[in-house]
């Protein structure tokens, strides 16, 4: 368990101070809970047994987990969540204690503390505060799983990919470059973004291509950003024009 002067506590406190999920609660509450975990670390890229979330909730701290499910007659792969600091995994297990099959992927080095599930569920109901941050949190998540399966029904891939550069994007332009940073999703792979739209690569690749000969965006070297803002909303009405 975490020690209460200890620099590791100290670094999460400020984290989760800060995130939605857990910024509301009173401090003493929020370092009561920090208290009862454990730190862990998980690498870039490691390989995670689909088990990972059923006897534990994990509280993300830094670093991104992408969290698939895998088709497993074709391979196909497709990552609904995208979970980043003050994030927990895996919300759906710690509400029914059932085991649900996905396949979380680190795609940074994670630091996280981890508790478990069953101490977690009495969190809910020991801690009001929580219980109250809680519910919206899930149903934030929700909403997200509720959007990405009406975008992948009903949008076409250009909008798919709009949408997710538009979700991820600063609201605020940075006056050097004259454009608008995407954060979190800004470094990841054309495969990454293609499972997080329900696409596959190579039509990925190419529809970046083509927003980016558009002016639309600028891709290079790990930079993610916008160039015309309105031109890329604009691609995501014009798709409801056509239906």
């Amino acid at each position: 368990m975490l020690k209460e002067d200890d620099a590791q506590t100290t670094k999460a406190y400020r984290t989760l101070a800060s995130s939605p999920l857990f910024g509301a609660l009173p401090e003493e509450t929020l370092r009561r809970l920090i208290a009862e975990t454990k730190p862990i670390q998980l690498k870039k890229t490691q390989p995670i047994d689909n088990d990972f979330g059923t006897k534990h909730l994990y509280i993300i701290l830094s670093g991104r987990l992408k969290v698939t499910q895998v088709d497993p007659l074709t391979g196909r792969t497709i990552a609904p969540f995208l979970l980043k600091e003050g994030d927990v995994f895996d919300f759906f297990s710690l509400l029914d204690g059932k085991e649900h099959t996905v396949f979380p992927v680190p795609l940074d080095n994670i630091e996280a503390l981890c508790i478990s599930l069953e101490r977690a569920r009495e969190w809910i109901y020991t801690y009001p505060e929580f219980n109250r941050a809680f519910m919206p949190y899930l149903g934030e998540k929700m909403r997200e799983l509720e959007s990405f399966g009406a975008s992948v029904v009903f949008d076409d891939i250009v909008t798919r990919l709009s949408k997710l550069i538009l979700r991820y994007a600063s609201p605020k332009k940075v006056l050097s470059t004259n454009r608008y940073p995407v954060n979190i999703i800004h470094n990841l792979s054309d495969e990454s973004i293609s499972e997080m739209i329900g696409s596959v690569r190579s039509v990925v690749s190419s529809q970046i291509n083509k927003l980016k000969e558009e002016n639309l965006i600028f891709s290079a070297r790990g930079q993610l950003s916008i160039k015309n803002l309105e031109g890329l909303i604009k691609k995501c009405d014009a798709s409801k024009l056509s239906r």
